[in-house]
């Protein structure tokens, strides 16, 4: 049994940069993989019918199934072959300390998170202490991570919960009418008239809320989500540069270089090369607009 000694000698850090954790999305028939894991993360699978094959053996993943790679491992997935797959991840390190854990090798690899879970709370915690950096960020989010980690190991993982906190009502709007927009999986253009007229507001009053609540205009989020997306597919999946292109809705590949290597510093190639090589996904600027990242890819 763990006693608080334990507890509190098991050290958590989060990988740093925006590639330590986040939310995915894949189109169907997609695949990612092979890979050999460097730290461990985990894999909250959102929506899709995923399969997760970990060192030569596969697992059934569902969506409300979490999963946990480690150091070491190869693994790879296929998505959904029938419908888009989305997934939070984290990926994060560990040292035990003198905690009297079971052995890594005892360790579920696979668990169907409850209705009401401890898990998702605390992954959605960390991921405003990663976008917020409020004072003590990284211990609270170590702390989190730690309570998470021990829960999926133990099994103990149910809870009453609360509801999860809406954006402004004016942002749900405009956010239901691009999942509409962008459900047929590519990531159109939208412009501002379209978005005021499906809040039903004037242009300047939209913008004045999105600035007060996400600190950016809602076609520059709009844009950051566009590109965030396309980092995320050059980073974890195969596809072509091209092809992101176009799943990202921009016109060709040459406008989708350019915006890119504005927002990120490097080509498209340049950076899958660079992420590919060990590096750290750089944050993206507005962070903020990660709670609206977060909202948008409910059911896009």
């Amino acid at each position: 049994m763990l006693t608080i000694t334990d507890i509190e000698s098991i050290r958590i850090q989060l990988t740093p940069g925006s590639y330590g954790g986040g939310l995915a999305v894949y189109p169907p028939g997609s695949t990612f993989g092979p890979r050999t894991m460097r730290d461990f993360e985990f894999v909250w699978i959102i929506a899709g019918d995923v399969v997760w094959e970990s060192d030569g053996v596969e697992h059934a993943a569902p969506a409300g199934s979490l999963l946990l790679a480690r150091p070491g491992m190869r693994d790879a997935f296929r998505w959904d072959p029938l419908q888009q797959t989305r997934h939070g991840f984290f990926h994060f390190s560990i040292d035990p300390g003198d905690a009297a854990i079971p052995p890594m090798a005892e360790w579920p690899l696979v668990r169907r998170l409850p209705e009401r879970d401890i898990i998702r709370p605390l992954f959605h915690h960390i991921d405003w202490l990663l976008s917020a950096r409020v004072p003590g960020w990284e211990a609270l989010s170590e702390h989190a991570m730690r309570q998470a980690l021990l829960a999926f190991i133990t099994g103990a993982m149910s809870v009453s919960g609360d509801p999860e906190q809406a954006l402004h009502p004016l942002i749900e709007q405009v956010v239901s009418h691009v999942q509409e927009r962008w459900a047929a999986g590519r990531l159109e253009q939208v412009s501002l008239d379209e978005l005021a007229a499906a809040a039903g507001v004037s242009r300047a009053h939209l913008a004045r809320v999105f600035r007060a609540h996400l600190g950016s205009t809602p076609v520059e989020a709009l844009r950051i989500l566009r590109l965030d997306r396309a980092a995320t597919l050059l980073v974890r999946t195969n596809l072509a540069v091209g092809a992101i292109a176009d799943r990202t809705g921009f016109e060709n590949a040459f406008h989708f270089s350019r915006a890119f290597r504005r927002q990120y510093g490097h080509s498209p190639r340049a950076f899958r090369a660079h992420m590919l090589a060990g590096a750290n996904m750089p944050t993206i600027p507005l962070v903020r607009v990660r709670q609206l990242s977060a909202r948008m890819w409910q059911k896009v």
